[in-house]
């Protein structure tokens, strides 16, 4: 299990899954709620860190968005989000448990590819990418 401080523990698998994929200009692993934890060597740290707050935001929006359209009391939990802008386009997905990941790739990258790649790093590692819910310690979590 990754901790949310470990600096950059697992940057060498995104530079291997995603960091070599055609189209990708980087890959960010994070925490749910925005707490950066490897990101790949064509980024660094601080954008990473506005990154990984950033996606944090669109998955509470993303989880606003599925309550309000999903059927009530059925299941409709995100799985990605994708954002096209002028100059690139940003994936996110679910990476495990309490931890997600995001990647920005070149307007004419392969989208279909990067997803699967994306899919298939946290299949294959996703117990690796696990982070601890962080709570208050009040609330029997640690004092940082």
């Amino acid at each position: 299990m990754l901790k949310a401080h470990d600096d950059n523990a697992l940057g060498w698998l995104l530079d291997e899954h995603l960091g070599n994929c055609p189209g990708v200009r980087f890959a960010v692993h994070m925490t749910s709620d925005g707490l950066l934890s490897s990101y790949t060597k064509t980024i660094d740290k601080d954008t990473g860190d506005k990154l990984a707050a950033v996606t944090a935001a669109l998955r509470a929006a993303g989880l606003a968005w599925a309550e309000v359209t999903g059927a009530w009391g059925a299941p409709n939990a995100v799985r990605q989000h994708l954002i096209e802008t002028d100059q690139w386009i940003g994936l996110t997905s679910a990476a495990a448990e309490n931890s997600l990941l995001a990647v920005c790739a070149d307007l004419d990258g392969d989208i279909g590819m990067i997803t699967e790649r994306m899919n298939a790093l946290s299949q294959r590692v996703g117990h690796e990418l696990v982070s601890r819910e962080r709570r208050p310690a009040g609330e029997g979590g640690r004092p940082r």
